[in-house]
């Protein structure tokens, strides 16, 4: 799906784009995914051509839905298959969408298959109901492009093939434990996209709209189950929204450290601690979320600090093998003086992360800034040279190589 559709109002698409999969999925079954896509990748399309300052329905949501329904039942009428539902009955409903959001039904639904392997399961829902590129996908995830499209489609065929002709409640869905753990690290992912946005179109680096359908979505989830893990989610996502506010001044990135602490927001920081709950077993989020909190608690972290956070990211690496995380971690252990030891570590991990990996490439040139300045240099340049982020690459321009922990936060 191109996400150029309606610019204007690119969040709202997102947004919609889930809850029109989610009810049509729920309407009609798993028999006819690619149908869904196409179909409401159509009524975006129409939406284009019919719409303007004269047109604009008062029920956008309800307009798209209506003509995406009506072209799956054309697609279906036009195979000639035996549905399992009535077409008349199906034209004959109430035009108004259903008024319940299945998005977070649907992340439950797909989660709890055991068909489909977890990455699989991200990499599906991701797409279909928040409505992400495979570019953006790939961004977040660190796998190629390619494959997440193959991917996406052996899901599409292993939920046809497990749910042929059958009818599916998304409303009588009931999570379970291992299903929530793999929409937290859905909703997880899907924040990260948002908060630190490589889109050369969000020029404030964060898209906080899809942060906030993440958080939303989040708190939905705690309140249907109140587990532990999506309390500490929640309050990683508070301690990061907070922020938001001050990342940008004056048209400019600013650092971490930079920022005017009196523009986070209080009540956010303070919903943060109150989400922050000690878990039974350690898990990446309450570590994440202890991990801002420190940052945000101390204006000038001392030598004492940074190993202090050395020794969370140790823990955090029993929990989560993820190569940001190890990034951090090296990123951690050049602010205490074992560059040697930090450098290992990247050697280690570069065969993880695609090649010339921004993260991986500015995390190396700070660390050899001091003792290699030829080869930190060009590292430096060629990251620069392959940007086309402005507001990013201006930050980098006027800093070199002053970065800051609010380029490693992501794992």
């Amino acid at each position: 799906m191109n996400n150029n559709l309606l610019p204007k109002e690119e969040i709202n698409y997102r947004a919609l784009y889930g809850k029109l999969f989610s009810g049509l999925l729920n309407q009609f079954g798993t028999n006819y995914v690619s149908e869904i896509e196409d179909a409401i990748q159509n009524s975006f399309l129409k939406s284009l051509k019919i719409w303007n300052k004269n047109k604009i329905p008062n029920n956008k949501e309800n307009w798209l839905f209506i003509v995406a329904r009506n072209d799956v039942l054309n697609q279906i009428k036009k195979q000639k298959e035996n549905y399992i539902f009535s077409v008349e009955e199906t034209e004959n409903q109430s035009l108004a969408i259903n008024k319940t959001d299945l998005r977070l039904q649907t992340i439950i639904f797909i989660s709890s298959l055991k068909s489909i392997s977890n990455q699989a399961k991200i990499l599906f829902v991701l797409k279909n109901i928040f409505g992400l590129n495979v570019a953006e996908i790939s961004d977040c995830t660190l796998i190629h492009q390619e494959a997440i499209y193959k991917s996406i489609n052996r899901t599409k065929k292993s939920l046809q093939l497990e749910f042929s002709k059958k009818e599916i409640d998304l409303n009588a869905i009931v999570a379970h434990q291992q299903s929530i753990l793999i929409v937290e690290e859905i909703l997880y992912a899907v924040f990260n996209i948002g908060f630190d946005s490589f889109n050369e179109k969000t020029e404030n680096i964060v898209n906080e709209d899809l942060c906030l359908e993440a958080f939303a979505l989040t708190k939905l989830l705690f309140n249907q189950n109140n587990t532990g893990s999506t309390s500490n989610l929640l309050s990683l996502f508070c301690f990061h929204i907070a922020r938001i506010p001050a990342k940008i001044a004056n048209g400019k990135l600013v650092s971490f450290f930079n920022q005017n602490r009196k523009k986070w927001n209080k009540e956010l920081v303070n919903l943060g601690f109150h989400y922050l709950k000690i878990p039974k077993k350690l898990n990446k989020f309450y570590l994440e979320a202890i991990i801002i909190s420190k940052y945000m608690s101390i204006n000038q972290l001392t030598s004492k600090d940074w190993i202090d956070i050395v020794k969370l990211y140790e823990m955090m690496q029993r929990v989560s093998q993820s190569p940001i995380v190890k990034l951090n971690y090296c990123f951690c252990l050049s602010k205490i003086g074992e560059t040697e030891r930090a450098l290992l570590i990247l050697s280690e991990i570069e065969k993880e992360l695609p090649n010339e990996h921004i993260y991986f490439s500015l995390v190396k040139a700070t660390i050899l800034k001091e003792i290699a300045p030829k080869t930190s240099n060009e590292l430096f340049n060629s990251v620069i040279s392959k940007m086309s982020q402005n507001i990013r690459k201006q930050y980098l321009l006027e800093n070199e190589l002053t970065l800051t922990v609010q380029h490693f936060l992501k794992s």
